[in-house]
């Protein structure tokens, strides 16, 4: 991506007409099921915003349905007030976006401090970019009018290449930067140059992040550079990871998580299955004589190894034709993708000399 790509995307961004607000939580009040007021102005927000609200301000799900099955709309409106008001909370400012055509409340996102504009943050990529000697790689972003996420990878210009295994290189010091209105996550990237099906892939893996746009924050990050040491235990644990998940069987329940992933960022159940077998090794094992319960799932084994099931993953990620160039969930997808990599197996395989 040269500069004028980079510069034509962020234009675009920057542009796109998403309207952000952002409150102190007690200015929220609620008027009904699914109406709030701050100030003079009344607004209405989608269920699932109302929801996102109230889990900001302490309520469960269980709550608010107890409250509104016994008391009914008027019940579910105190509740929410009385939740409201109380301090006890980790963030009390909150960051509201409208869809700036029918000007309906479309998300809600919690801050620590103060909102992270979009402005922000690519001032700061574009500064990180200059200090480290890196070049933009790929911008990614929500591409609807929720405003949501914006991803940037970055390359540097002295690439470190490193080996998963024999004949498997990937460029290990790439820097991605991703923004929501609450926060920035730095992490380093991976760019697999050579895999087992030919194709390049990506895969993320976070450092660190700020949740504020004041100056001490933001040079917590540009203090973060390949030569940190975060930065070089990242590279470890995924090489150790990436060693231990080629020789180490999917559980089903793995398969499963895989499939859930992908029905998170939008994928029929249907196509999930298609991309991670999970369906399919349910059937054998129900074949075989093996209904499978939730937690036997997890001590069984598919016929992939956790390698496979990430190449598939992060396949798609990179590759599909499903989702735009630029769609922030082939982001998501690799980030996910790298946390299920990384986090302990089910299935356990031991060193043996036997």
């Amino acid at each position: 991506m040269d500069t004028n790509e980079f510069n034509k995307i962020k234009h675009e961004i920057l542009m796109r007409p998403i309207c952000y607000r952002e409150f102190e939580a007690k200015e929220i009040v609620a008027m009904g099921e699914n109406h709030y007021t701050v100030g003079n102005a009344t607004f209405e927000v989608e269920p699932g915003v109302a929801s996102k609200i109230d889990r900001f301000a302490g309520i469960k799900s269980g709550q608010s349905a107890i409250a509104h099955d016994s008391y009914g709309e008027q019940g579910l409106t105190n509740l929410r007030n009385f939740f409201g008001q109380a301090e006890m909370r980790s963030s009390k400012r909150i960051v509201l976006v409208a869809n700036s055509g029918t000007r309906q409340i479309v998300d809600a996102i919690p801050i620590r401090n103060r909102m992270v504009t979009p402005e922000v943050f690519f001032d700061f990529a574009e500064m990180l970019m200059d200090k480290n000697k890196y070049f933009p790689d790929n911008v990614e972003y929500t591409r609807d009018d929720r405003g949501g996420s914006i991803s940037i990878r970055m390359v540097p210009v002295s690439e470190q290449i490193m080996e998963f295994t024999k004949g498997d290189e990937f460029i290990a010091n790439g820097i991605y930067l991703l923004w929501t209105p609450g926060e920035i996550n730095l992490g380093n990237y991976y760019k697999r140059l050579v895999c087992s099906n030919g194709q390049t892939q990506t895969s993320n893996h976070t450092i660190t992040k700020v949740f504020s746009p004041e100056k001490a924050e933001i040079e917590k990050l540009l203090n973060v550079t390949a030569e940190s040491e975060p930065f070089k235990k990242n590279i470890d644990k995924m090489l150790v990871s990436a060693q231990l998940a080629m020789k180490t069987s999917a559980s089903v329940h793995e398969l499963g998580l895989a499939v859930k992933m992908l029905n998170k960022l939008g994928l029929e159940y249907g196509h999930a299955n298609q991309i991670i077998p999970y369906e399919r090794i349910i059937t054998e094992y129900e074949n075989a004589g093996y209904s499978l319960s939730s937690q036997q799932e997890s001590q069984a084994k598919s016929d992939k190894t956790m390698w496979e099931v990430f190449n598939m993953l992060t396949f798609f990620a990179t590759h599909n034709t499903v989702w735009a160039q630029q769609d922030i969930r082939r982001t998501s997808l690799m980030q996910t993708s790298v946390d299920l990599l990384l986090r302990e197996r089910d299935i356990k395989e031991y060193y043996n000399i036997f």
